[in-house]
């Protein structure tokens, strides 16, 4: 699995994860994008949007 620096390179490097980013809610993509430096593979990024979503549910 590839791993990038942080998520805006994942975002610009993976088609996939800038489709699966598109797709969270504004409250996931907001705070994917103040935890950036953390999420530099598409698995943590699928976590931290799960993990997200599981705190506000």
């Amino acid at each position: 699995m590839a791993r990038f620096e942080n998520l805006d390179k994942l975002l610009a490097g993976s088609d996939t994860a800038k489709i699966y980013f598109a797709s969270l809610p504004d409250y996931v993509q907001g705070a994917a994008l103040r935890n950036g430096s953390k999420i530099m593979t598409e698995d943590e990024l699928h976590r931290f949007a799960e993990k997200t979503m599981h705190e506000f549910n």
